[in-house]
């Protein structure tokens, strides 16, 4: 039998995009009345997540260590802004809570139908993203979880995308499928980091990306793509 897979990115792929990290930290500062620029926070944190810098690998801090490797980081940002030694874990916490809130996650209406549709395809389907490490949870508690395989998160790795060891270690979960598309709102995360790996790739939500082997304008549209793909094979 044939194995096909098809690997999703999480953030503007199948949910709609969101500045979540830049979200929480202004959450989290407000109940201590610290007030930081935006463009200030958005700054500092281009600087702390890491997916910002694939360049760099954490294969020592991942899973569970993540969080407290993250915080650490956060430090010189706190000093930066005279926020009291006393008010930090708290801040910390309420930050975690809020990226662990499911209520500020949306997904594209069409995404549960589409999962649906691949799985009925023959399609294994996979998140596979840079991002926090309880990602799972918070797919389980949107409504994605039921057409999901499995998750390859880069905290809970220690890569991020681009980087091939991320993506073979997702061909490795995915039992090194015959056939597999990643699917994706990035142009460098998902589309050259795809085909660095002999992915097929699928460009989704953006317009046009012209490295993208195939462009989707809406979720709706890649069964049918793939539908016509698999008649001229």
């Amino acid at each position: 039998m044939v194995k096909k897979a098809l690997f999703w990115d999480f953030d503007g792929t199948l949910i709609l995009p969101n500045e979540s990290f830049l979200d929480a930290l202004q959450h989290a500062l407000k109940p201590f009345n610290y007030s930081v620029n935006p463009e200030t926070i958005r700054i500092f944190l281009r600087s702390a997540c890491p997916w910002y810098h694939p360049e760099k690998s954490y294969t020592d801090t991942t899973g569970v260590n993540w969080w407290d490797h993250f915080f650490e980081s956060f430090e010189g940002f706190y000093m930066e802004h005279n926020i009291a030694d006393s008010d930090r874990e708290k801040i910390n916490q309420f930050f975690k809570e809020y990226i662990l809130n499911d209520k500020n996650y949306t997904v594209y209406p069409d995404a549960d139908m589409v999962l649906h549709q691949c799985h009925g395809m023959g399609y294994k389907n996979y998140i596979l993203t840079n991002n926090f490490p309880e990602l799972a949870v918070i797919a389980k508690c949107i409504g994605l979880s039921k057409h999901i395989d499995d998750y390859i998160i880069s905290t809970n790795i220690g890569f991020e995308k681009p980087r091939p060891e991320l993506f073979q270690y997702a061909l490795r979960i995915a039992d090194v499928p015959d056939i597999c598309y990643m699917i994706g709102d990035n142009p460098v995360a998902d589309i050259q980091g795809g085909k660095q790996m002999g992915m097929k790739t699928i460009f989704v939500h953006k317009g046009i990306c012209s490295e993208a082997d195939y462009n989707c304008n809406d979720l709706k549209e890649i069964p049918a793509l793939l539908c016509h793909l698999t008649s001229i094979e």
